[in-house]
Order: structure tokens, then C-alpha cells, then sequence
């Protein structure tokens, strides 16, 4: 399994300035690590994964919002997508799902990001254990996980 460490080692060796913190509780979504936190649900982005054809996809979105089906549909150019279980999410990334990080994943995969997600210039996300956050700013989120910024919510 992997760990807040392997997300923090990651991002150092990229060159890339985040901070990874222990929450004072744990928080297994995004709404319930911004009540922790003390911020809106929009600064902390979740994480979602699909299998579209035989490969898994990250898609990113705003912790209040939910991924829009059609529109990601459309944006692959695909007619089938399908939600991963926590068991798939774990076994491809290497970590829980509700505290999956947006990057150091055991699995490389195409990673989209809502440009929702981006109105903020500091957000939250998973920090690869259920009781760690990452801080990062929103540009350096997409550039560490090479995402591409499309607009994929509800």
C-alpha cells in the first residue's frame, strides 16, 4: 500500500510545492474533510475513477459537485464508462479509495480535471492516507498530474 510519503516524494522530485498535513480527524470524502478542515466543499477536490473501455481514467471535481456522465462521456469520445468499486480504485492506484492522492499512483492512467476545480488558487485533496490532506495550488495540481482541464460536471 501506498502511503502520504510516496505522494510527498513524488512532488518534491518534481520540483512542485504542496504541503501534506494530518487532519485532526479523519475524512473519507470531500465533504466531510471540509467540515474537518474548516472550508467551502468546492476547495477540496475528489477524485473519481472509471474504466472506459479497458482503462482506467481519474477524473477531478470540485467536492461539492458530482461528474457529469454525458458530458465525460462525450469529452472521450465514448459511449460506455463505468465507475470503479473502492476494491478496483485500490488495486490500481494503491491506495483507499476517499484518500486517493492526484498523482504517485501504481497505475499511470489519463487524469481530466473540471475546470471547476480550478477557481481557487489553493485546494485540498487527498493526501494518500484517510487522515492526510495535500495542499497544493490549483495550477500546480494540473501540471503535477499532467491532467487535462475540461469541464465534466454536473
Amino acid at each position: 500500500m501506498l502511503s502520504s510519503v510516496d505522494v510527498h516524494n513524488y512532488l518534491q522530485t518534481a520540483n512542485i510545492p504542496h504541503e501534506i498535513s494530518r487532519m485532526p480527524k479523519p475524512a473519507r470524502t470531500a465533504e466531510r474533510a471540509a467540515v474537518v478542515l474548516g472550508l467551502q466543499p468546492y476547495q477540496v477536490v475528489k477524485s473519481v475513477f472509471f474504466m472506459v473501455a479497458a482503462a482506467p481514467i481519474m477524473a477531478m471535481v470540485p467536492g461539492d459537485h458530482l461528474v457529469d456522465y454525458t458530458k465525460l462521456k462525450a469529452e472521450l469520445g465514448t459511449s460506455r464508462l463505468r465507475l470503479l468499486n473502492a476494491d478496483e480504485v485500490r488495486q490500481l492506484t494503491g491506495y483507499l479509495i476517499g484518500c486517493t492522492p492526484p498523482v504517485a499512483l501504481k497505475t499511470e492512467m489519463p487524469k481530466y480535471i473540471d475546470l471547476h476545480a480550478l477557481r481557487e488558487d489553493v485546494v485540498y485533496t487527498g493526501g494518500g492516507e484517510p487522515n492526510m490532506i495535500l495542499k497544493i495550488r490549483s495550477y500546480d495540481l494540473v501540471r503535477a498530474a499532467d491532467a487535462e482541464v475540461v469541464d465534466i460536471i454536473r
